[in-house]
């Protein structure tokens, strides 16, 4: 109840006179009583379902964002148990006389072996026996293009049709591949296929063809209920269930329990077993909310869920909860009735009229509660209609907006904030009927004289049928917060042209080389369209790139003539103390590391910790490449500067060094007009000096 609500009975039922003596008749207070007693049931009873289901959908968020973390571990977890079983395998397949005696068989083309091979069988055999042994392997074999088995490890059955025929198709391949799970007397086992190489160089391996497969079972039973075995932290509601899929049908694989390997999962075959949904599972009298997934490369799919009930547990007690508060208000609100009722009936004006400043002090104190809350809260809350009229505003928005709240009701956004930031406005109301989903802008606005900043969330409200109510916006004024960040990142860039400033009044030939740098290498980035962050680190890295120069004595820095090899050490430690002024400051560490990589090379000849390849950050190779273009353009006491050409074709000439696509990035702007400007520019500068 809002206190306009309050209110609004007070004054419906309430009088400031003393009711006459005579009473009333009784049949039109009770009609009256009953219509609003059914009206406040109504209002008690959709205001708690929709927090109830806002509650709801709250928990299922939470519960599959829960589920597709630990689906995805548990897949991952049985891919690596995959990929290291499988490693187990090169111990012999690497082996250069299994890979021999596997080339010498497939090159015989009579199913009799040749005498020298039947003599190599006996160690082949007691080779393979000893690889399952070790590698707790049910059995292996070692078969033939023709799909004869030459070799079998000691206690292993004939190979079925099947292994046969996947053997076979194995030869086309030289990737390990895994076949379905089946059942083998109580254990669930597949086979990996390994195809087996010819003993030959490294050079002509990739030619040469598969000489032999070897087929290795392995039992899976014992991981795999591992893998379903519910975990400490899990509620006794949630489910695991792991499926194979053979010809988009789904055979359910319980490790420990007959029939290991079911027959048809029919109640995923019609369903969306790879979304997140209420799923009906063989076995579960209730529904179960679940996401599952592939196990990539295999034919596997994994299975989390959690039963209805277990889900929605917790929301027994909030509805709980819910229905106490609107029980409590209804209740209240029949007692002011009721007592008003009763008032009406007493035969003495004057007990009645105190009954009635009795009651009005419990509405007050009421009112006066719920009003106080709901003018704490300061998000601003609004419930709008299809046609984007507004339904409901808390006090809160009325405020901002400078509005009554019972006069905002019917309003449009227009009405309230004006042209401009309507269209804004509608646009994301849009958005949120096309998605579906919650939207959420930061909308800059002028409102009474002010320039205010608010993070705007919208999203659809639906009843039970499903059916389309209204869009509810919650508003955050982050204002202060935004102008503090603005601030601060203004402070910050005057202290970078403060800094920049010093540094070029300490060293003439450093005058420039910042802004310089700073104008190639932005626009290097925007070519290479890098994210917006590397490009803020760049442009800052670029002005404060030269700051650890400060350090060094000004006649070296200043040296007519080349530096010594002693001056050149000297010189190079401007990264470490360039490193330790930043980190004072707390720039940024991308920023740091902007400026710290930028004088490292792709073949680690750079310097300072002679980094290489991709341990060089991206913005490191763009400073860098532009610090040495500017330089080398510039005249120096013991060098004439050089062309733009000849200082291209240092960086195009030597890609062991220099980043190739940050060169063709940098080609390109300076074929562009501003490319070319800053060529002239640079060469009036180099005639000046």
């Amino acid at each position: 109840m809002t206190e306009t609500m309050a209110r609004l009975e007070l004054n419906k039922f309430m009088s400031d006179d003393v009711p006459d003596e005579k009473l009333p008749s009784t049949s039109r207070p009770l009609k009256i009583g009953a219509l609003i007693a059914i009206v406040l049931l109504i209002i008690c009873y959709f205001a708690s379902d929709f927090f109830i289901n806002k509650q709801k959908a709250q928990i299922l968020q939470e519960l599959k964002t829960r589920q597709e973390i630990t689906v995805v571990s548990k897949a991952e977890i049985v891919r690596t148990w995959i990929g290291q079983t499988g490693q187990r395998a090169n111990q012999i397949v690497n082996n250069p006389l299994f890979r021999l005696f596997a080339a010498e068989i497939n090159q015989a083309k009579t199913d009799d072996l040749p005498r020298a091979l039947a003599e190599q069988l006996p160690y082949m055999q007691n080779a393979i026996t000893s690889f399952t042994q070790e590698s707790d392997v049910l059995s292996a074999y070692l078969v033939g293009a023709n799909g004869r088995a030459y070799l079998a490890s000691s206690g292993a059955s004939g190979l079925s049709d099947q292994q046969r025929e996947l053997a076979i198709a194995q030869y086309a391949s030289k990737s390990i591949t895994t076949s379905p799970l089946r059942v083998v007397g109580e254990t669930l086992v597949y086979d990996f296929l390994i195809p087996v190489l010819p003993a030959q160089s490294a050079d002509s391996a990739e030619n040469a063809k598969v000489a032999g497969v070897l087929v290795m079972t392995v039992p899976a039973s014992g991981q795999i209920a591992e893998i379903l075995k519910p975990s400490r932290i899990s509620t006794s509601g949630e489910r695991t269930r792991f499926y194979q899929i053979s010809n988009d049908n789904y055979f359910e694989i319980t490790p420990t329990s007959p029939p290991f390997l079911a027959e048809q999962a029919s109640e995923l075959t019609n369903q969306k077993p790879r979304s997140f949904s209420a799923k009906q599972l063989e076995g579960e009298p209730d529904s179960v909310y679940g996401i599952g997934t592939i196990v990539q490369g295999t034919n596997w799919y994994i299975l989390q869920g959690e039963t209805e009930r277990s889900a929605f547990a917790p929301l027994e007690t909030y509805a709980l909860v819910i229905y106490g508060i609107a029980a409590s208000i209804f209740v209240v609100a029949m007692s002011v009735l009721v007592g008003i009722w009763l008032s009406l009936r007493s035969s003495n004006a004057k007990a009645m009229a105190d009954q009635y400043r009795d009651f009005a002090h419990q509405i007050n104190a009421q009112r006066r509660l719920l009003g106080s809350i709901n003018n704490t809260i300061d998000d601003l809350i609004s419930l709008t209609d299809a046609s984007g009229r507004y339904v409901y505003a808390n006090p809160a928005l009325a405020r901002f907006v400078n509005f009554p709240v019972q006069s905002i009701a019917g309003k449009s956004d227009r009405d309230l904030f004006g042209d401009v930031i309507a269209r804004k406005l509608t646009d994301l109301n849009q958005q949120v009927m096309d998605t579906k989903e919650t939207a959420s802008r930061i909308v800059e606005m002028e409102i009474q004289g002010e320039t205010r900043i608010l993070r705007i969330e919208k999203s659809r409200l639906m009843d039970d049928d499903g059916q389309f109510m209204g869009i509810v916006s919650v508003a955050g004024d982050i204002t202060d917060f935004i102008m503090h960040q603005r601030q601060k990142e203004e402070l910050g860039r005057k202290t970078i042209s403060i800094l920049v400033h010093i540094m070029e009044e300490n060293d003439p030939y450093l005058a420039g080389h910042s802004s310089r740098m700073s104008e190639l290498s932005n626009a290097v980035a925007e070519i290479m369209e890098l994210p917006e962050a590397t490009k803020e680190a760049i442009r800052t890295g670029a002005n404060l790139s030269q700051i650890g120069k400060i350090s060094i004595p000004s006649e070296i820095r200043t040296k007519e003539g080349r530096l010594t090899e002693q001056e050149m050490e000297i010189m190079r430690g401007h990264v470490g103390k360039a490193k330790s002024v930043l980190s004072d400051m707390e720039i940024d560490q991308s920023v740091v590391t902007a400026v710290t990589h930028m004088y490292e090379r792709l073949d680690g000849s750079g310097y300072p910790a002679q980094l290489s390849g991709a341990e060089i950050d991206m913005s490191g190779r763009i400073l860098g490449i532009t610090d040495i273009l500017v330089a080398r353009l510039s005249p120096r006491s013991y060098r004439e500067a050089i062309s733009t050409e000849e200082a291209m074709e240092v960086f195009r000439s030597n890609p062991e060094k220099y980043d190739q696509d940050v060169v063709v990035a940098l080609d390109q702007f300076l074929t562009t007009p501003e490319g070319e400007a800053f060529k002239e520019n640079v060469k009036e500068a180099a005639i000046l000096e």
